[in-house]
């Protein structure tokens, strides 16, 4: 019982900075986004479902880091630790996937059912999950249109590559949640030493650099940028993961950096 309750201890912080984080960068994202938007803040309920269940599955990821460090705070950078990171790997980057993958796409499908008008070549493919994104890629390859276009009323006209970096992002970015989680226990190791205020100012700052540096990266990568630019199509599933080289390397270095202050 004992056992349970040190358990319970241990992963309801985490889960609490986790939940915090995310609710202020969507909550955040939200002001920003429908303040200038037709209607304001106001909306159906799928409207903010379909908003929030995908900034939440982008935004997860990222906030990954934090659980890391809480992690840290708790156990100590032992094998425990990293245990516990892996069994949060697991959590969170499952989570995030079923709400970029799956979740989300149903309920954008189900708001757009919602808005009326003729809908029929808009979801002739169905809901924008895995599945579904298969059977554009299928049917675009084997119908070829005369110039791709990103119109939401002409799914027949998008680009493959395109498709296939929606198909591989979500997995891309449960990679880079996994990664993260790494990134948290590593530089909560790293910045033991230091007192409090510089330490949790050292840990914000590696967090949110990281997380920067991933996301400039992914935004460079994007497949859909050089598309709308001069019809360049790049790689959709290099796009999605050649970001993760960076974290990747990060996680490299900050390992290394702490066997060196451990061990010399």
């Amino acid at each position: 019982m004992a056992d349970h309750r040190e358990r319970v201890g241990i992963w309801i912080p985490v889960v609490n900075v986790v939940l915090l984080w995310v609710l202020l960068f969507v909550i955040g994202l939200a002001l920003v986004v429908f303040r200038g938007a037709p209607g304001g803040l106001s909306g159906s309920l799928l409207r903010w479902l379909t908003y929030a269940t995908a900034e939440t599955a982008f935004v997860l990821p990222f906030t990954l880091f934090a659980a890391g460090v809480v992690l840290t705070q708790k156990l100590g950078y032992s094998r425990r630790v990293f245990r516990a990171a892996i069994a949060a790997d697991i959590a969170g980057g499952a989570v995030a996937y079923l709400l970029a993958a799956w979740v989300s796409p149903v309920i954008e499908d189900r708001y757009r059912v919602g808005l009326g008008g003729d809908a029929a070549d808009v979801r002739r493919f169905g809901p924008a999950t895995p599945a579904g994104l298969a059977r554009q890629v299928r049917f675009v390859e084997a119908n070829p249109p005369d110039d791709y276009h990103l119109a939401v009323d002409a799914p027949h006209r998008h680009p493959p590559n395109v498709l296939r970096f929606k198909v591989h992002l979500p997995v891309a970015l449960s990679a880079f949640g996994v990664i993260n989680v790494l990134l948290g226990v590593l530089s909560a190791e790293l910045t033991a030493d230091l007192r409090r205020g510089r330490r949790r100012t050292a840990r914000l700052a590696l967090g949110v650099i990281g997380g920067l540096a991933f996301f400039g990266f992914l935004t460079v990568s994007d497949p859909i940028t050089p598309l709308l630019n001069d019809g360049t199509l790049r790689s959709g599933v290099g796009g999605a993961w050649v970001p993760l080289v960076l974290p990747g390397v990060q996680a490299l270095l900050f390992f290394h950096l702490v066997r060196r202050r451990r061990y010399g």
